[in-house]
């Protein structure tokens, strides 16, 4: 099973990878823009770090 460590790391490889790809294909910016924040969200998500409309306190 992987750990959380190697999880980030394949996650980071992939954004890496992703955002390559979205400098060579014509999409428009609005949509270059939402794919990265939800890239941004699930490397968030998968270090456990705050998620956007989640509680800032911790409540």
């Amino acid at each position: 099973m992987a750990t959380s460590a190697d999880t980030q790391a394949a996650l980071f490889s992939e954004i890496k990878r992703q955002v390559s790809a979205m400098s060579t294909v014509g999409i428009g910016a609005p949509s270059k823009a939402a794919a990265l924040r939800d890239l941004a969200a699930a490397y968030r998500h998968a270090a456990g770090g705050p998620q956007p409309g989640g509680s800032a306190s911790g409540e």
